[in-house]
């Protein structure tokens, strides 16, 4: 099977974009590209204000990659979940990647956030 880009048919809201790029950098530990992700001191949280002044916390962690297929190419399935935070909305992440083993270039990203209500007081 091979697998054909197609355009995104609507723009990806800020949180998506901004949760999209947390999990790829996590993925790859590299900084992300487009925003700033701030250490919370003392947590394994970071930490990021989108352009319309909410304030999104991410924790996320990885598991082991499983070698795949993508089309005719090499890859590699990951799973990273999480928790994500927005302002006082909490939510938790489940994210699939495919990674190209050669070029490690992010074949496919499926990211769920499930609400877990609101946090705090």
């Amino acid at each position: 099977m091979t697998a054909i880009w197609q355009a995104p048919t609507q723009e990806p809201d800020l949180l998506s974009e901004a949760v999209i790029e947390a999990v790829r950098s996590h993925v790859f530990q590299r900084e992300p590209v487009g925003m700033t992700l701030a250490v919370v001191p003392g947590t394994a949280w970071r930490e990021a204000r989108l352009a319309d002044g909410r304030v999104v916390r991410l924790s996320l962690s990885t598991g082991a990659g499983e070698e795949t297929r993508f089309g005719v190419r090499a890859s590699a399935a990951i799973r990273v979940s999480g928790e994500v935070t927005v302002d006082d909305h909490g939510y938790r992440l489940n994210a699939d990647i495919v990674v190209d083993r050669a070029t490690r270039a992010i074949l496919a990203c499926d990211c769920r956030l499930d609400s877990v209500g609101r946090i705090g007081n």
